[in-house]
Order: C-alpha cells, then sequence, then structure tokens
C-alpha cells in the first residue's frame, strides 16, 4: 500500500501554475527549423501487433500506469490529463492542429470545400508516373499537364461511390474540426486521358519494380466500373508540399524532430480524435494511415508537418467493401469481449451481432441504433484514444456539436453521391450520431464555453441548449478568490450570464464558480470554473478555465 501510494503521488498531476495575465498561448513553436528526419517506413503488421499485444502488455508492466490506473478506480488519484493545453483548456494551434470552425466558425463554402479541391488540369493528358498497388484501393499516380501531382484511387467492383465519397467527406470534416489533411475531390474523367510515363513502373513478385505496360493500365481499369457514359469516378488526392518523413505513432514521441516535446498519447488533439473518430465511425484510424512531411516555413525553417490520412474507412466504408458490424464496437481481436462471451457460456448477446438492414448498399453498414459514443473504439487499440479523459473527451464534443445539419449537409455534397437520397440520409445519420455524441460527453462535463466579460457581466454559451440536446435551466455563479476559495453568496440566473459581484478590488485576481442545474435534474452540475483579473471597472481579463471531471 506504501508503495501504492508513492506512486499515485508521483503520477498526481502537476498543481497548476500562478494565475498571470500574459497572453493566452495560442501558439506552440513546434515549427522551429529542424535537419531532414529519416522517413520511418510504414509497417502494418507491426503496428497492429504492437498496439494489439506488446502495448497492451506494457502498459500493466508499467507500474505508473497501474498504479495511476488503479488510483483512478479507487477515486485516490485523477486521470493524467493532456500535456499540451493552454490556460484556457484548449490545444494551441500547432503542426500538428489548427483550431477552426468550433472556435472561428467557417461558412458553408468554406467547409465543402475544406484544405481546397484536388482537381488535375485537363488541358492535356494524364501521365501516370507509378501504379499504386499498395493498401486498400488500387490506383495511379498521375502528374497533369501543369506537372501537379495527384493520386487517384477508385472503388472496388459493385461498391461504386462507397469508398471514394467516404473518403472525401470525411477529408472535408476532419478539415474543419482542425486537422491536417490532404486535398482529395471527387472526379470524373475519360481513361483515354491516361498516358503511362516512360518512368511508370510496378511492382514485381519477389520484390523490385518494372516498366509498366498498357496490359497493367488495363488490369487495373478492368477493374473498375464504369460510370453511365463510360467515364470513370475515383477520388483525386493531391500530393503533399515537403518531402515524406513516414508515419507518426499514437505514443512516445519522433527522436528525431526536437520540435516533438509532447508524447503522443498526451496530446489533445489526438486523445480527442477518438471523439471526432467516433462521429464517422473512422475504424482504421492507427500509425499506418498517418503522414509526416517535411516542409518548408516563413524565415526558411523547416520542419515536420502531421497529417491524417487515408479516410476511405469511415461512415460504412471499408474502402473496397463496406464495414462490418463489429466495426466501432470492438476491437478486431478484444479479449474484453472474448472473456465475457466465456464466462458467460456464449448466451452473451452483443448489441450488434443481428445487423441491421441498411437502406443504401452505398453507405455501408453505418447505423444508430447499436452506437455507444463512450464505448466506441477503431478496429485496433489506439494508445492516444485510449488515454481519452472526460475533458478530452468533451473538447472533441464540442466540435462535432459545432456543426450544425446545414453545415453538415454542405460538407456530405462534397461525396458528389448519383442518389439525392443517399447523401439526405447520411446527413441525417450524421446529425443523429452528433447528438447522441453530445448528450453522452456533455453529460461528463459541464458544457458551458464561448466564456467573455462584458461590461461587469461572464457571458457564456451553454453547448448543451444551443445544440437543442437540452432546456435552459438555472446557472449559478459562486465568486471566488485566487486561490479558489469561495467568497459570498452564489448568485441565480436563468440566462447564460451571471452579473461579477460589484465592488471587487482592482489589480487582483478572482474566479467564477458556474453551475448548472436542468429541468427535472436533481443537484447542481459539475462545475466549471473562470477566473479573471480586474484591472480597472469594467475592464476584464480572462486567464484561466478549469473544469471538473
Amino acid at each position: 500500500m506504501r508503495l501504492l501510494l508513492v506512486l499515485l503521488l508521483c503520477g498526481k498531476a502537476a498543481w497548476p501554475a500562478p494565475l498571470s495575465t500574459a497572453p493566452i498561448r495560442w501558439h506552440d513553436a513546434d515549427d522551429r527549423d529542424i535537419p531532414p528526419p529519416e522517413e520511418i517506413a510504414e509497417n502494418q503488421v507491426w503496428d497492429i501487433a504492437d498496439h494489439t499485444f506488446f502495448f497492451q502488455v506494457g502498459k500493466v508492466l508499467d507500474l505508473g500506469w497501474s498504479a495511476r490506473r488503479l488510483g483512478n478506480l479507487l477515486h485516490l488519484a485523477p486521470p493524467k490529463q493532456a500535456d499540451n493545453l493552454n490556460e484556457l483548456d484548449e490545444a494551441p494551434n500547432s503542426s500538428w492542429h489548427t483550431n477552426r470552425h468550433f472556435l472561428h466558425p467557417m461558412s458553408l463554402e468554406e467547409l465543402a470545400a475544406g484544405p481546397g479541391e484536388a482537381v488535375p488540369d485537363t488541358s492535356g493528358p494524364w501521365e501516370i508516373v507509378a501504379g499504386k498497388f499498395e493498401g486498400g484501393t488500387a490506383g495511379f499516380t498521375i502528374e497533369d499537364a501543369l506537372g501537379v501531382r495527384f493520386l487517384l484511387k477508385f472503388d472496388s467492383p459493385g461498391n461504386s461511390e462507397m469508398g471514394s465519397a467516404a473518403e472525401v467527406i470525411a477529408t472535408k470534416i476532419l478539415h474543419a474540426a482542425g486537422y491536417n489533411v490532404p486535398r482529395n475531390s471527387v472526379v470524373y474523367f475519360d481513361a483515354a486521358r491516361l498516358r503511362i510515363g516512360v518512368k511508370a513502373t510496378v511492382p514485381v513478385e519477389g520484390g523490385g519494380k518494372r516498366p509498366m505496360t498498357p496490359e497493367d493500365l488495363q488490369d487495373i481499369l478492368g477493374n473498375i466500373d464504369p460510370q453511365p457514359g463510360g467515364r470513370l469516378r475515383c477520388v483525386a488526392s493531391q500530393f503533399l508540399e515537403g518531402r515524406p518523413a513516414g508515419i507518426f505513432d499514437y505514443h512516445g514521441r519522433r527522436g528525431d524532430d526536437p520540435n516533438d516535446r509532447v508524447d503522443h498519447e498526451h496530446r489533445r488533439e489526438l486523445r480527442g480524435l477518438r471523439v471526432i473518430g467516433s462521429w464517422m465511425n473512422d475504424a482504421d484510424r492507427r500509425a499506418a494511415n498517418t503522414l509526416d512531411m517535411y516542409v518548408s516555413g516563413p524565415e526558411g525553417r523547416h520542419y515536420l508537418k502531421h497529417y491524417l490520412i487515408d479516410m476511405g474507412s469511415t461512415f460504412g466504408s471499408n474502402n473496397l467493401m463496406p464495414h462490418l458490424p463489429k466495426y466501432g464496437n470492438e476491437y478486431v481481436w478484444d479479449p474484453r469481449t472474448i472473456l465475457r462471451s466465456l464466462v458467460s457460456l456464449g448466451f452473451y448477446h452483443k448489441p450488434w451481432e443481428e445487423p441491421l438492414l441498411m437502406p443504401y448498399p452505398v453507405l455501408g453498414y453505418f447505423e444508430n441504433q447499436t452506437f455507444d459514443p463512450g464505448g466506441w473504439v477503431p478496429t485496433y487499440p489506439n494508445p492516444a484514444f485510449e488515454r481519452c479523459t472526460d475533458r478530452d473527451g468533451y473538447w472533441g464534443a464540442k466540435i462535432v456539436m459545432s456543426f450544425s445539419d446545414e453545415q453538415i449537409r454542405a460538407m456530405v455534397g462534397a461525396g458528389r453521391y448519383s442518389d439525392p437520397g443517399v447523401a439526405a440520409e447520411l446527413a441525417r445519420l450524421l446529425a443523429q450520431r452528433r447528438d447522441l455524441i453530445g448528450r453522452y460527453w456533455f453529460g461528463w462535463v459541464n458544457p458551458l464555453d464561448h466564456f467573455a466579460i462584458e461590461g461587469g457581466v461572464l457571458r457564456f454559451a451553454d453547448l448543451a441548449v444551443a445544440g437543442g440536446l437540452a432546456e435552459a435551466g438555472q446557472y449559478q455563479g459562486r465568486l471566488l478568490d485566487a486561490e479558489g476559495r469561495g467568497q459570498g453568496t452564489p448568485r441565480l440566473a436563468g440566462e447564460p450570464h451571471i452579473s461579477l459581484e460589484p465592488g471587487l478590488a482592482a489589480g487582483q485576481y478572482y474566479g467564477c464558480e458556474l453551475r448548472t442545474q436542468r429541468p427535472g435534474q436533481r443537484g447542481w452540475s459539475k462545475y466549471t470554473r473562470v477566473y479573471f483579473y480586474k484591472w480597472t471597472e469594467g475592464r476584464h481579463q480572462l486567464v484561466r478555465v478549469e473544469r471538473e471531471e
């Protein structure tokens, strides 16, 4: 027990830094000039084995992790929070993530455009530079008449529109959520536009490559379902700027990147990606579908920029085929459910084991009747997702909830479904799934946000009310001193604003502890504390936000 207490005390979160009027940190300086890094090769077999077995065993053998986990279960130690948060409990902009739609609402046109369109120039032929045979979908690397390179990926036979639409729509969502993603667009073209380049190669059995031949081209084209009129449909993905430096993992740091100063499993944007991934059923979100690019920045600096790629296994699509009903509900190899089935002698019934009928096969298997926002998992364990705390989940959920029905339809439209009913159904499912996510995660953290002090009044948004998930109730605000001690009698309000105590002395720090009570709810919610500095009468500065889990 003594050893456990020592480990718990060592593992506790550090005391918060003193309150300060220094500017809120909205940018992480992780774009300093670094030497060219080595390219980390993708190894999908190792990636799966590492996260499924070795990383899981390593966690148990790590006394610090085991002690903290036991402490969490016994309510003796808090969960370890993300390491890259600013004073307002947000993730600053960085080479990993840029705050977009939640903090800076985007127009319908911006949401539909995402990071930009990827449409090869049509003033001349498209020269095939290489064939794409790795990964889930075959295709080509082409260079258009302007010398711009694109990767063209095609739907599998019998599944036209499924993977290509999923990839493009997921790209728009992830970009609006703040992540670095390639430019992806659905493109239709005539196969006669393709030309085999003199340097085009294909892999050969046993290793190595050989020149591509017209027969190789026909083999690929023969596996693509033509559209009415004979044109081909594909995802065009424009090559990213910079030099590829391989994958990034969801735990640890990259040893050859001095800018990589936060363990990846403790980055808010990677932990919170679990919630955004659950919205899209992004079941294949693992290291193999990431890419680091060595890019040029201002003042001649060179640094690594971190991308999410390959979004074809989202919604109901598993790239070449529909998702299995299992995907999103449990890992491919999941000891938790295996043990439960063994103990129950096979009588344990999993909710997803009786697949529901899907009205639109082109959407693949994507439904909400068995969707569990808190229990959603990708196909293989993701170390950052496993570390997701309630605060991380709230961060992801408020991004998901920031998209209106109309905005969802705008992003779904980029998938260019030929049947309007398909787009309408996917938008409906996403809106419903959004609300399920909001209800779940907003139930763990008091969903008050967008704080501002104007004229002696602390104003905020109640995200549950704004999202149509709850009725407005009462808000309680209690004055705190700089150390978080309550002062005076709590004030009540029926609207999302609390008048600050009159006559507060200038030149000091204060806080306001906010709690919410919904109609029919017994007791008050967990707190959200907003700290501020009073410069002069009518002039206040927000300095910190704390959320109770």
